[in-house]
Formats: structure tokens, C-alpha cells, sequence
């Protein structure tokens, strides 16, 4: 068995994730996990599948077929899983007005801990005078690092850039 992880990017349209299922499943791979979304009327996401050896050449042929209807796809073979950091679960929520920058700020006081985002979303609400950020990370924080000190470099910021931030843990969160 071979594990791949499948990205793919291309104008958005019904039926998108209609037609990876069935090249996936007509080569009797099992999709184990996706991030799928539509940005902006582009479609991306990321796909790992299990294939077995003998099909996953042709796996990966149907899939480049589905460049000709506007889907950019690579693959790339996972040797080794690698498991999750064990640690504490935790997402950060920030809302402000909008400027450049703010995600660069964020991400850069989040990894000068050692921790790295594993989820990230970002949205733009216009609907208003002033256009407003909300940006959800998502992190594991190793067991190694100090939450505390970390949360509060974060607090800091939030409020040297007149930001929200709600902090919720979600280490015995199941529905992750």
C-alpha cells in the first residue's frame, strides 16, 4: 500500500469533488483524509489516499486527465507517517480591522515558541465601515514549550495591534 497526498487547484465548479472520488475510488484507493474549500471561485485542497503499488501509476494518470478540465494536480508519496506532536490543543480566534501584515505578526510570535499552526483560516468581512480580519489558528503546543509564557507573548501582540483574541483549549476536545 502506498500513501499519497494529493493537492489540487483549479476554478471552481460543480462536481469538483465528485470527480476525484471516483478516480480515487475506481482505483479501489481509500481517501483517509481531506482539506477541501472554495477561495475566492478557485477550488484547492489537499487529499491523502491509499492506493494499492500495483494501481498507483494509473491512479495518477486518471488524475493528470483531469487537467484538461481545469484541475491542477500533484502527488506526493508519504515514506514514513509522521506522527502529531503530543501536546496541549489549542485555537487562537483573532478579530480586527483589517491592515497588512497581521497574519505575518501572528504566525512569526506563534513559531518563535516552537509551535507550529496546524490549521489556519483567515477571512475578510467587508460589510461594514472599516473591513474586518478573523483569523483562526489552530496548534498543538509540545509539551516542551512553555504555554503560558507563549500565550502571553500572543496577548501582548493582540493588544499592541488593537486586536480580539479569544483562547479556547481544545486538548480533550473530540470533535477536533
Amino acid at each position: 500500500m502506498i500513501e499519497l497526498v494529493l493537492t489540487i487547484i483549479g476554478r471552481d465548479r460543480a462536481g469538483v469533488v465528485a470527480e476525484l472520488a471516483d478516480v480515487v475510488r475506481f482505483h479501489e484507493a481509500n481517501w483517509k483524509r481531506s482539506e477541501l474549500a472554495e477561495i475566492s471561485g478557485t477550488f484547492a485542497g489537499v487529499i491523502v489516499v491509499d492506493v494499492d503499488d500495483d494501481l498507483a501509476d494509473e491512479l495518477l494518470a486518471d488524475l493528470a486527465i483531469l487537467r484538461q478540465r481545469g484541475l491542477h494536480i500533484t502527488a506526493e508519496q508519504i515514506d514514513a507517517p509522521v506522527d502529531a506532536p503530543e501536546g496541549q490543543h489549542v485555537r487562537l480566534r483573532f478579530t480586527g480591522d483589517d491592515r497588512p501584515g497581521v497574519v505575518h505578526e501572528i504566525s512569526s510570535t506563534i513559531s518563535g515558541f516552537g509551535i507550529s499552526i496546524s490549521r489556519l483560516g483567515t477571512e475578510l468581512d467587508t460589510s461594514g465601515e472599516v473591513d474586518q480580519f478573523h483569523i483562526t489558528a489552530q496548534m498543538v503546543v509540545p509539551a516542551a514549550v512553555d504555554l503560558e509564557a507563549a500565550l502571553e507573548a500572543v496577548t501582548t501582540l493582540a493588544e499592541q495591534l488593537d486586536i480580539h483574541l479569544h483562547v479556547e483549549d481544545l486538548t480533550d476536545d473530540t470533535d477536533e
